[in-house]
């Protein structure tokens, strides 16, 4: 389908809405474009190219499992404090809840134990010793008060080291803290619970965010398509930024309810901006076989329900062409039908020639 500017109406309306040129037409004159109306158009040229196709991705943002810890009690007792909330950073020296414990006070009544046993220990070392410089006492009961000493250090040791594993502190309190820094993502833990230490469910869980991943849903028809290594473009509802990064991992069990695969992308999670549970889309692109006709995905115009392009022949020839979209990227649309590599399009402005020619 082919016009051109024949009427002063139709150019006038072109050149207001472009350029704001007025232009003073003579009705009974062909009109062509000029050189400033053509400045405000840009063109692009089609082309044939590796056909490439683009899946949409929907996810979310998760912890990585290996920066991920789940934190147990050691031991039992009734909880009298918990210092913090769901969101909160945390490091290995705070206190996450603390717990009047009676199996806390039986470790401290064992390391009093112990302390004195040490002493005990260590003063008949010494004793012995200066019976023996004098011939008062045998090698041999020397020898049995070393190693006295040694048994009565050693369990001293080992009672200091439970009482360090444990955070046990003076009044037979059991401190809980988190054996990693970062943010707490489960409690399920509040004051005056009752705690078992062979209970199977965890107090806290707590996971490093500095990096993260987001988790692509992926179906069963798109499997083939999605690689390691491809480019993802992600975005967030909340920012409208967007983060490159890679496939990193593949899963290969099939979700029974959604159909659906994961595939994850890790990322640097500078300043913690994504946070888990967040939503995100994502922007894959895959080559397909062969090639098609490729053009500026600006020049598509849609109306009708039909797609069109404005081929640019010359400033009096601009012609309206129906083409047929096999698919779109976010820069290009792959044309099935209806342009040859070669013909010149208009990408910008388009819409206006494409009224005054078609009203």
């Amino acid at each position: 389908m082919k016009k051109t500017f024949f009427t002063s109406v139709l150019l006038v309306l072109f050149v207001t809405a472009a350029c704001s040129e007025k232009i003073v037409a003579d009705e009974n004159k062909p009109k062509q474009l000029t050189d400033k109306q053509i400045s405000a158009l840009h063109f692009d040229i089609a082309e044939l190219q590796q056909l490439e196709g683009e899946i949409t991705l929907n996810g979310k943002v998760i912890p990585d499992e290996n920066n991920l810890v789940n934190v147990f009690p050691m031991i039992g007792g009734k909880v009298i404090s918990v210092n913090f909330e769901i969101g909160d950073l945390v490091d290995t020296r705070k206190a996450l809840v603390t717990l009047n414990s009676g199996e806390a006070r039986e470790f401290e009544k064992e390391l009093l134990a112990a302390e004195d046993e040490y002493q005990i220990a260590k003063k008949n070392y010494q004793i012995q010793q200066d019976l023996f410089k004098t011939s008062f006492s045998t090698e041999r009961e020397l020898a049995y008060a070393k190693k006295d000493l040694q048994l009565a250090k050693a369990e001293l040791d080992r009672l200091k080291e439970v009482y360090e594993v444990y955070s046990i502190t003076d009044g037979g309190k059991y401190v809980v803290k988190s054996p990693v820094a970062g943010f707490i993502l489960e409690k399920k833990v509040g004051p005056n619970m009752q705690i078992r230490s062979d209970a199977s469910d965890y107090l806290f869980s707590v996971a490093r965010l500095d990096e993260v991943y987001v988790a692509f849903d992926i179906y069963e028809k798109d499997i083939p398509k999605i690689k390691l290594g491809q480019q993802v473009k992600i975005q967030t509802i909340a920012s409208d930024s967007v983060i490159r990064g890679t496939i990193s991992r593949i899963e290969n069990l099939i979700d029974p309810v959604t159909k659906t695969i994961k595939a994850r992308v890790l990322l640097k999670n500078d300043g913690y901006k994504l946070k888990p549970e967040m939503f995100c889309s994502g922007k894959l692109n895959f080559k397909e076989n062969g090639q098609m006709i490729a053009i500026d995905k600006n020049a598509i115009i849609f109306d009708k329900n039909k797609y069109f392009v404005m081929v640019f022949h010359s400033k009096k020839n601009i012609e309206t062409r129906e083409v047929e979209v096999y698919t779109q990227t976010d820069k290009v649309a792959f044309i099935s039908s209806g342009l040859a590599a070669g013909e010149k399009l208009i990408t910008k402005n388009q819409l206006y020639v494409y009224d005054a020619l078609n009203d």
